[in-house]
């Protein structure tokens, strides 16, 4: 597997990627139906703002990381991909390019992506429940978690 950085031709896959990884995660936390495609979401500028490092195994994307100064903003690998250490690479990458300390944000339900973090010395520190919009007023619960 090989990390590089992000280009613009790799914007299809990018999104391949994010769309099949949320809905997967907005199903952990019963959220499915919040669901919309990184072209139109509304977080694309943020997501684009950041570091984006991709991972690839025989020229295909399964999985990225986007960094922000102190801040894990974004880890995402392909379902299909999952359970095969492309998580952890991405997390190793993005531990040696960050400044202590760390935040990231993670749904409180997703207690995969939590074991993960957890296994690196990330710790809980805030849990915030909140609506999601005015147009889909559900409820969901989100951990902040840190390494110091």
């Amino acid at each position: 597997m090989l990390i590089r950085k992000y280009e613009n031709s790799d914007f299809d896959q990018l999104c391949h990627v994010m769309d099949r990884a949320r809905l997967q995660e907005l199903k952990t936390a019963n959220m499915e139906q919040v669901f919309i495609q990184l072209r139109d979401a509304p977080y694309l500028g943020y997501l684009l703002k950041c570091k984006i490092y991709m991972a690839t195994k025989e020229e295909k994307i399964v999985g990225f990381v986007g960094l922000r100064p102190h801040e894990l903003s974004f880890l995402y690998v392909d379902p299909t991909f999952q359970n095969h250490g492309v998580g952890k690479k991405l997390i190793e990458f993005a531990l040696k390019r960050l400044e202590r300390p760390i935040k990231l944000e993670v749904f409180t339900d997703n207690l995969a992506a939590k074991a993960l973090y957890e296994k690196y010395g990330f710790k809980v520190v805030k849990t915030v429940v909140e609506k999601w919009s005015d147009e889909y007023p559900v409820e969901f619960s989100q951990d902040t978690m840190e390494m110091k």
